[in-house]
Order: C-alpha cells, then sequence, then structure tokens
C-alpha cells in the first residue's frame, strides 16, 4: 500500500501507476472511414535546425522533427496528459523518491539493434553532462541522483528528494547508446542523421531546404499511416501561404491578415481545413537586471516599461483580435498564475511617474529622459526572421518614445540571438518562450542556478523566488503546490525581470487529403500520436 504523500505526489505529478496498450489509431487499421495509408505530408519549417542530436537540440522546430524519429518514454496527448511511450508503466516508491519505468519490450531501433535499459541510462548520462548543452531537458534531470538499470527492461530513477514534475521530463527521446558511444558525441555524424526507435525513420537532410522522414514499418505500436514525412526549410511566411495554395506544403501557418484573406473563401474552405488554437507559447522581453546596464537594475524601472508597453492595441490592430494579453510567465495550460491577479494595463502616465520617482527626469529641449547625466536610451534585440517581432518591436519602440526613453531595434539571426541570450550580452531582447506543460516550466527562466548558461536571460537572482521554486519541486500536496507557484507569480509580477507580452493564437490550414490532424497547445507534432496518426482522407478533396 502506498503512503498518502506518495500518492499525493502522484496526482501532482501524473505519476499514477498506469499499463497501457499502444495508442489508439496508430496502427491496426485506418483511423476512421475513408482513411488509409501512402501519401506525403510536406510540413513548412521557419528556419532549419541547427542539430538533429535528441538532447542537444534546443529549438522548437528540431524538436518537432525528432519527436517523430526517436521515442521518450513517456509523452503528452493532445489535452497534455501523461501517455505511455516506450515505458509501457511505472510506479512510485512509498517515499515519493524512487520512480520504477518497465519498458516496452521488444523495441527496435532503426538500424535493428534492440532498446534495453542501458539506452536509458546513457541518455540520461549525455543530458547532465554539460558538454552537452542539454538545456531543453536539463531541468528536469537536475533532481535526479542516479539512474540504474538493473535488467534489460527496468529503469530505476531515485531523485534527492520528492520531485513533483519527474514524469514529465522523460519525454526526452532516447539515444542509441551503440551508436554514440563509439563516436565523439557534439560531432557526431549521428547528429545530422539520427537513429531513434520513432515512427518514422530518417531518411535525409539536403541543408537549407528540408528534411526527409520515411514510415517505420516495424513501429512497436505499428506502422504510421503516412509513407513519407517532409520538413521544408520556408523562412517567410508569406512564401509559405503561396506553398500551401500550390500544393507544395499541406500546412501553414496564418498571419491575421492571411486569414482574413483567404479563411471565409468558400474556394479555399474546399481545399484546405482551418485550425484554431491557443499555443504553449508566449512571447515576452527579458530586461537584463544583474546590474550590467544602467537602466533595468531596479524593479519599479522594470515594471514602468512593461506599463508603457501597449499590448491591448498591438494584439487588437496588429493581431485583429486574435491573441491573449499576458500578465503572467505562467501559461494558462499549464497553470501556476494568481487567479486573482489583475492584469497590468496600458497606463504611459503611470509609467512615466515611476520613471520619475526613480529619478529618470524628462530633458525639457529633447523629452529624452536621463539619471546622472546617462540619457535613457538602449537596444532591444530581436530575431529578424520573425516579421510579427518586428512588428511589436516598433509598437514598443512608440511607445516608450511617448514617455521619454529611446529604443534602437537590432535584428540578428536566431543563431546569433541563441548565443547573446545565453551571455547576458544585451540591454533587453524580444523573444518567446514554449513553458512546458507544468508551472515548474518557469523555473528555468527566473531561478539564478539558470543565469549561467540556462535560460534565466534577464539575470534575476532573488532568494524568495529561488526558495519557493524549489520548494514547489519537492510539494506533494497539490494544493500547497498550487498555493506556493500562486506566491512566485505574485512576486514575479512585482520584479517584473521579463515583460509578459500576449499569447498569439495560432491560426492554421492543412489539406483536405489528410484527416486526422490534431491540434494541441503543443501543435499538430508535438503530442502523442502526432504525426503518426495523420492519414490520408478518401473523402478529402
Amino acid at each position: 500500500m502506498r503512503s498518502r504523500a506518495a500518492v499525493l505526489l502522484a496526482v501532482a505529478a501524473g505519476l499514477a501507476v498506469v499499463c497501457c496498450s499502444p495508442p489508439p489509431g496508430s496502427g491496426g487499421g485506418p483511423a476512421g472511414g475513408g482513411a488509409g495509408y501512402g501519401g506525403r505530408f510536406v510540413f513548412p519549417l521557419r528556419f532549419e535546425p541547427k542539430t538533429l542530436n535528441f538532447v542537444s537540440v534546443d529549438e522548437q522546430y528540431g524538436v518537432l522533427v525528432l519527436r517523430l524519429v526517436g521515442d521518450g518514454l513517456v509523452d503528452h496527448d493532445a489535452g497534455l496528459r501523461v501517455v505511455p511511450r516506450l515505458a509501457r508503466s511505472w510506479e512510485l516508491s512509498a517515499d515519493g523518491r524512487r520512480l520504477t519505468f518497465h519498458l516496452r519490450p521488444g523495441v527496435r531501433f532503426h538500424d535493428g539493434v534492440p532498446l534495453t535499459s542501458a539506452d536509458v541510462v546513457y541518455t540520461y548520462e549525455r543530458v547532465i553532462d554539460p558538454e552537452s548543452r542539454a538545456l531543453t531537458w536539463m531541468d528536469s534531470f537536475l533532481p535526479i541522483e542516479r539512474v540504474e538499470a538493473p535488467d534489460p527492461v527496468t529503469v530505476v530513477v531515485t531523485y534527492r528528494a520528492p520531485y513533483a514534475p519527474a514524469l514529465h521530463g522523460w519525454d526526452v527521446p532516447i539515444l542509441p547508446r551503440h551508436l554514440y558511444e563509439r563516436e565523439d558525441f557534439a560531432t557526431s555524424r549521428f547528429n545530422r542523421a539520427p537513429v531513434g526507435t520513432g515512427p518514422f525513420r530518417f531518411e535525409s537532410w539536403d541543408p537549407g531546404r528540408r528534411i526527409v522522414l520515411q514510415a517505420n514499418p516495424d513501429y512497436w505500436a505499428g506502422r504510421p499511416y503516412l509513407d513519407t514525412f517532409v520538413f521544408q526549410v520556408i523562412p517567410s511566411q508569406e512564401t509559405t501561404l503561396q506553398a500551401l495554395l500550390a500544393a507544395e506544403v499541406d500546412f501553414a501557418m496564418l498571419t491575421p491578415v492571411q486569414w482574413e484573406a483567404h479563411a471565409g473563401s468558400a474556394a479555399f474552405g474546399r481545399r484546405f481545413r482551418a485550425l484554431r488554437y491557443l499555443p504553449l507559447f508566449y512571447y515576452y522581453i527579458a530586461w537584463r537586471c544583474d546590474g550590467s546596464n544602467p537602466f533595468f537594475a531596479e524593479p519599479a524601472v522594470r515594471r514602468a516599461m512593461s506599463l508603457a508597453l501597449d499590448r491591448e492595441g498591438y494584439v487588437s490592430r496588429v493581431l485583429r483580435g486574435n491573441g491573449r494579453i499576458a500578465s503572467s510567465l505562467f501559461h494558462p495550460a499549464a497553470g501556476g498564475a494568481d487567479p486573482d491577479a489583475p492584469d497590468l494595463p496600458y497606463d504611459p502616465e503611470a509609467a512615466a511617474a515611476l520613471l520619475d520617482e526613480a529619478g529618470w527626469r524628462a530633458r525639457a529641449e529633447s523629452g529624452l529622459r536621463e539619471r546622472g547625466g546617462v540619457p535613457f536610451r538602449f537596444t532591444l534585440l530581436i530575431f529578424s526572421g520573425g516579421e510579427d517581432h518586428l512588428m511589436f518591436a516598433q509598437v514598443a519602440q512608440e511607445s516608450l518614445r511617448r514617455i521619454g526613453v529611446e529604443v534602437a531595434i537590432e535584428r540578428l539571426d536566431w543563431p546569433t540571438l541563441s548565443q547573446r541570450l545565453r551571455k547576458g550580452d544585451f540591454q533587453a531582447a524580444l523573444s518567446g518562450a514554449v513553458p512546458g506543460v507544468d508551472p515548474d516550466g518557469v523555473f528555468a527562466m527566473v531561478h539564478s542556478s539558470q543565469i549561467r548558461g540556462g535560460r534565466n536571460y534577464a539575470g534575476l537572482h532573488d532568494a524568495f523566488v529561488d526558495a519557493w521554486l524549489e520548494e514547489g519541486r519537492r510539494t506533494v500536496d497539490p494544493g500547497a503546490r498550487a498555493d506556493l507557484y500562486i506566491k512566485i507569480d505574485r512576486r514575479l509580477r512585482e520584479l517584473q525581470p521579463y515583460a509578459p507580452l500576449f499569447f498569439p493564437v495560432v491560426q492554421a490550414a492543412f489539406s483536405r487529403r489528410f484527416r486526422a490532424v490534431e491540434p494541441s497547445p503543443r501543435g499538430i507534432l508535438d503530442h502523442y500520436p502526432g504525426a503518426a496518426r495523420i492519414a490520408l482522407d478518401g473523402d478529402g478533396a
């Protein structure tokens, strides 16, 4: 009999003992009337991944590719619930510290070598190795004391203390130890030609153009319906729409202008189905607040910046209302936000008053604020490949100009922007966050341990936030844990290391030649079974 504490931890982390069959629709016949096997689905990528190494990948589009090639022990379905993948079942010890996975028997990597628990241990070792730079997965594995493989189909994970979100981290795709241990991990050829256990096998990578995957006929859950899955690199959203209309891609996210121009058209509707959903993503501005620049070391100044940003106007005018204002670093789908906290309004008068109190006063002749002879003039870094990034940066630039703050916009490609963020080499930066499916996901953005080499780009170091985040990881009672994250949310609203901006509503279209394209807060591919379920539709146009 498990203790009450263990049961509560299981509820909090989704760690109930499970034993499940393969996901419905991923094998054993067509996915509904008229659907069948075969076909090629082309999905556009805004930019090309730097690597296809399962643990070193740190870009959203690289993760999308690898979800199809590799399997984690668990995954999340379209409703963000934990579901089995390589683990057929698991259980938690009475003290809440030991998680035991039982692997599916008979699973093989794409080269025919059997998957064993040793591959899971090897994957864990690579994630915690600093040389791997496994930022996507590292946070979830830091609380682990050890991972053991008592036999080929059993993995025992021991945590230093009860860790409420433990299960979520085990969606990392499992590496083939037998291939990587023969080569240098950082430069291995398998970083560009991955071998996994997933529903699709890697076929080719034409740099700058496309990545091609082929169906895995021996997949443990049954062959996926599609023969081929292609990731086509198309940086421009306008070019992506033209490719959709020309039947060169089968899915496209549409800008608000594109949506208004096409979604209501009968001709468009005969060829494409429309999707709308709120993604597990939001935009923010990081204020570098570690004292490395003279502007954002004080919470009052950062709050003034947030109050001066016309987010409501941007969502209304630029997004045509297709977005939601964000006042918290906690996403609605993951939980954690204080439900009673008011939204941070657009209030330039209050922003100006805060700057006056902080000593940043406007000069009569120019209107530009200064303090101690230093003009309030800073540079905002943005991603050069995002039209939405540029548009909001220009809105922010104008909003801040009205209160006497001058902003220069610097556009960078993603690798350069990512490097500058990690080094803390910036004054302010506009970017986006994929916060994860548990409120602990904010740990990476605000815990002081994540300043160097992690994702605490703002450089926040707050003893209260650190302590509450650590306690939230150990807390087994769901109610007490929720109360902790509300305290964290309130504190972050006071400190404003980041200005949360908005959640953009995704509006997309896909070809009627396919069915079972299911949206989730993580998109149409980054959930399970996802692409393994997409099939030709015999009733499609």
